[in-house]
């Protein structure tokens, strides 16, 4: 057997590379007009019909350690082969060409890692004679951090990930940013998903501890959304409309959607409810031998309001986790049918199979954890199959993927069971399913113009044709511009020192006594009289600022009561972690000393927003080049869109993105195109950099016609510097003269990291259908 046959996949390491390429070729018969055409129809038009109808060499590096030799890998994928070629003759279809290599790598790079290949990895690919080269390729981005980052994305969509959270109280704590991280952990160790689930649906705790708790603070105060969207993404089963009613289009029953949100209704996304009971405990205790007369108007007295308030400020880090409570759901007040009356407690069942999940002393959740992912539930499986599949053919054996009904038929149920057995034999192992299927052969196809109609079967002659995902462009785009891509991250070291102080909190609270808490909140309640009537007297400066329209004395005294209220709080954290802590740390503020200072590294000198999208807010703010090109807000799942827009087009022919990109001396681009000196050899760079092949002989053609006619309107301004000028006096020319240039829209000869008229090509192949279609 030859040795690269033995490449085979690890369950979770990281490199970090990905890409994909097209085969359409750009007709140039106008020179640069027509490429400026092309630029705009691209965008104007690629957004509905088109959708519808630096590194390490891709062939080069050690093979991975084993789990799955790759012999296997590859018969696996010839029986999904067979499957196919069994529908295409029952059908009648004529399964598409093959692509060639530069459209493979682009391919593959995009779809397994999310974004395009570097120079390098493009060209080291095509270079490659290994018969195994493609499999190869796709181990090698598997095993990468591209990898990691692109399925981020994917899970971010499903689970409706936000950081900074929906939920104020998850943000208090950074529970949407420990919930990201907890799922890039995921998604590197390769947890198994049907693992996944089950940390999720069982997740308690505080965000700190266990980022999984997010899954439940997301959906903080809506424990019955919380069920509906749990059924969505795990069962493909919509049952929403349930939530009011008997649903009109599937058969699910009112009770059966109380009896399933039962199972996790006593989830609460708040903590510290107990010790806030042993604080009060402890306050009343002092009052033994009292009548309970005496016991309540000490509650409710000035002093026992005070401690109140003073032990709920103290608790206030330690309030936003997951815990799992004893609470009870009952029907809705207006429940109108036969089956139970309104009100009445609902006892948890399964919507599918037999009741009695639960045995004697088992926590509910942990028994609907194991229901859920059971390889007997006739949807678990089929569902993340069916995503699966459809996340590398752009389309789901099943449509939509979640919205299945005992009515649902696949478009060929034999690979649909195919597939659910293969996902079961692996054990959910995303990765190595992935694998198998990124080495059918319909993946090697042509890219299908087709359009998907609903309700009629798409048999997989190759995948469909599809546009660029928001993150997958953005990601392209900062391959460009910055080098080790998938290897620079966000600086989250205000993040990390904020959840190391509300650890230590954590532990010093717990450790405290009732007694304790009630001596230390007494404490606070007397050190805090002042800055309450300080506070009180600011917010009635507010009112009448606010009354009055005066929005800079709002503005102003708004900022006075947030440094009031943070000094108050910094002095009850002070009360527990000894004289002189800085309570800030607790509220997302990292105190002086403690904050990070920049630090040379590779990427000092670029822009600190050129980081890949899994590693910006989540999802990006709204006007970013995310948020313009369709990623998902993040409330509702799998909310993203590939549709073309008026705003998406101002930002590609306008946008900032390309003064980084084009314009940086330092970005990959511009440098791999300064490492080759013929003006043939930078249009091949050109285009291997932007669309991963090389031009047609048509399209170079054009390209150096467009060359020269720039070269011409460009003056030698190196012909203007004295012979005998020092260099100082020389390079203090040369940039006079590049501005000048600059001025005048062109580039000088002198300026080698970027010839005249390279700029504008290159800004025009960024812009065509081919950049941002996924062939």
């Amino acid at each position: 057997m030859p040795e690269n046959l033995k490449t085979t996949l690890k369950p979770s390491v990281k490199i970090g590379s990905f890409y994909i390429q097209f085969s359409t070729q750009i007709s140039m018969k106008n020179k640069f007009s027509s490429l400026v055409a092309l630029s705009f129809a691209s965008i104007f038009i690629g957004g509905n019909a088109w959708s519808r109808a630096h590194g390490v060499s891709a062939a080069s590096g050690d093979a991975v350690e084993s789990v799955r030799p790759l012999e296997t890998v590859l018969k696996e994928a010839k029986a999904i082969d067979a499957i196919l070629a069994k529908g295409y003759a029952k059908h009648k279809i004529k399964p598409l060409p093959l692509v060639d290599d530069a459209t493979f790598v682009r391919r593959a790079y995009l779809q397994v890692g999310g974004r395009i290949p570097t120079y390098k990895e493009t060209t080291g690919f095509l270079k490659d004679k290994d018969p195994l080269k493609h499999a190869a390729l796709i181990d090698r981005i598997l095993n990468s951090e591209a990898y990691d980052s692109h399925t981020f994305n994917w899970w971010a969509d499903l689970l409706r990930i936000q950081s900074p959270s929906r939920s104020g109280g998850a943000n208090n704590v950074g529970g949407g940013v420990s919930y990201a991280l907890w799922m890039m952990e995921e998604i590197q160790q390769n947890t198994p998903f049907d693992q996944v689930a089950k940390k999720l649906i069982t997740a308690k705790g505080y965000p700190w501890n266990n980022g999984a708790v997010g899954y439940y603070m997301r959906d903080a105060g809506m424990p019955l959304d919380n069920m509906s969207n749990t059924t969505q993404v795990f069962l493909g089963t919509q049952m929403v409309c349930a939530q009011c009613h008997n649903h009109p289009f599937d058969k699910w029953t009112q009770m059966e959607y109380y009896q399933m949100a039962a199972y996790t209704y006593g989830v609460q996304a708040r903590m510290g409810g107990e010790k806030n009971k042993e604080i009060q405990a402890a306050f009343l205790s002092q009052f033994k031998g009292s009548d309970a007369e005496k016991r309540k108007k000490a509650y409710k007295s000035k002093e026992g309001q005070l401690l109140r308030r003073a032990a709920s400020e103290i608790m206030r880090p330690l309030r936003y986790g997951a815990s799992h409570t004893q609470r009870k759901l009952q029907l809705p007040h207006d429940y109108q049918y036969d089956d139970a009356q309104p009100k009445d407690s609902i006892t948890a069942a399964p919507i599918f199979g037999e009741n009695g999940l639960i045995e004697k002393g088992e926590d509910p959740l942990e028994g609907y954890a194991e229901w859920m992912t059971s390889t007997e539930n006739p949807r678990f499986t089929k569902v993340i199959a069916n995503r699966m599949w459809k996340r590398v053919f752009g389309v789901g054996i099943i449509e939509p993927v979640d919205d299945i009904r005992d009515d649902t038929v696949p478009s060929d149920p034999k690979l649909m069971a195919h597939l659910e057995q293969l996902m079961a034999s692996l054990d959910y192992d995303l990765k190595q399913f992935l694998r198998i299927l990124y080495n059918v052969k319909a993946f090697k196809r042509e890219a299908s113009a087709e359009e998907i109609v609903a309700g009629e079967a798409y048999h997989f002659p190759g995948p469909i044709l599809q546009r660029m995902s928001a993150e997958q462009l953005w990601d392209s785009l900062v391959t460009l511009s910055i080098p080790y891509v998938d290897e620079r991250k966000a600086d989250l070291s205000r993040h990390e020192y904020r959840v190391q102080e509300l650890a230590k909190y954590e532990e010093k609270v717990y450790d405290l006594e009732g007694k304790e808490m009630v001596g230390i909140a007494k404490k606070g309640a007397r050190l805090s009289k002042e800055s309450n009537d300080e506070m009180l007297a600011v917010q009635k400066k507010l009112q009448v600022a606010q009354e009055n329209n005066d929005l800079q004395a709002a503005a102003r005294l708004r900022r006075e009561y947030g440094q009031l209220r943070n000094k108050q709080r910094a002095s009850y954290a002070s009360l527990i972690m000894g004289k002189g802590y800085d309570g800030r740390a607790l509220y997302g503020r990292t105190p002086t000393g403690q904050r990070t200072k920049g630090t040379r590294d590779r990427w000092n000198g670029y822009s600190k927003q050129l980081v890949r999208a899994s590693y910006m807010q989540s999802p990006a703010p709204a006007g970013h080049f995310l948020r313009e090109f369709g990623q998902s807000d993040r409330e509702v799942i799998e909310n993203s869109s590939r549709e073309a827009s008026v705003p998406q087009a101002l930002s590609l022919l306008n946008g900032p993105i390309y003064k980084s990109l084009l314009q940086h001396p330092a970005s990959p681009f511009v440098q791999d195109l300064a490492g080759v000196l013929s003006v043939e050899e930078k249009v091949d760079v050109l285009f291997l950099s932007i669309l991963n092949r090389k031009p047609t002989e048509e399209e170079k053609k054009a390209c150096l016609a467009e060359i020269r006619q720039a070269q011409e309107k460009t003056p030698d301004f190196s012909s203007r510097i004295p012979a005998d000028a020092s260099p100082e006096k020389r390079q203090k020319l040369l940039k006079y003269y590049a501005a000048q240039a600059k001025k005048k829209g062109y580039v000088a000869r002198s300026d080698r990291t970027m010839g005249p008229g390279f700029q504008g090509l290159a800004w025009s192949l960024l812009n065509t259908r081919q950049f941002s279609f996924i062939q």
